[in-house]
């Protein structure tokens, strides 16, 4: 197995969080008239907690904010519409959604490989989602890109996910707070989140039509 704590590995099929960061030019350098809107597509091997301990390690000194405009749980064994079809977790839906923005010719920009263009409707789009879920009514414009709005839409409930279950948090060092990490699972409670029963389907990513948010 990969170290856990290692840089830049990937974990198959592991549960976890996306998170979308939007970044805003600070106004004193001029308006945004390009019609596009950086944003970062980030994952994190485990739940709310490690996903903002992990952002809070990101933070650097920037004239530009950046905001986290929304986020979402992503379990394993969803249903990763890919060519070959793909049972995955966390890893392979952002590869996915990658995949999708390169299809609809939005490039990656600055450093890495998470950064795209995009136009302002899809920060727009993940906005509405958000606020639908927060209790609101707004008409989300799902056609900005389909599939983030069916992956954020129809995303499983954070603590309804098993490997988020609250009795695997562990206190981080030197500090009160905890985290849930799903690539420290021993196998048995590997064996458990792939045989725990679930109330939503992990097919959601297979829908067609309107995205209902």
């Amino acid at each position: 197995m990969a170290n856990p704590n290692a840089k830049g590995v990937n974990y198959p099929n592991v549960a976890g969080m996306i998170y979308v960061v939007l970044e805003t030019i600070d106004p004193i350098f001029g308006s945004n008239t390009s019609g596009f809107v950086p944003i970062k597509l980030g994952i994190s091997y485990g739940d709310i907690r490690s996903m903002k301990f992990r952002l809070k390690k990101q933070k650097t000194g920037s004239s530009n904010r950046k905001s986290v405009i929304g986020s979402f749980a992503v379990d394993e064994g969803t249903d990763i519409p890919t060519p070959e079809g793909t049972l995955g977790g966390v890893f392979e839906m952002e590869q996915y959604l990658h995949s999708v923005f390169l299809a609809y010719g939005w490039k990656k920009v600055g450093e890495g490989t998470e950064w795209f263009a995009v136009p302002q409707a899809v920060a727009q789009m993940i906005n509405d989602i958000r606020a639908n879920k927060n209790g609101a009514n707004k008409k989300v414009n799902w056609a900005a890109c389909p599939e983030l709005a069916r992956a954020y839409g129809y995303a499983p409930e954070h603590d309804e996910v098993p490997s988020f279950a609250e009795e695997r948090a562990v206190q981080l060092k030197g500090c009160r707070y905890t985290k849930i990490s799903t690539v420290k699972r021993s196998k048995m409670e590997e064996r458990m989140d792939a045989i725990a029963p679930r109330s939503y389907a992990r097919d959601y990513m297979l829908r067609r039509g309107a995205v209902e948010c």
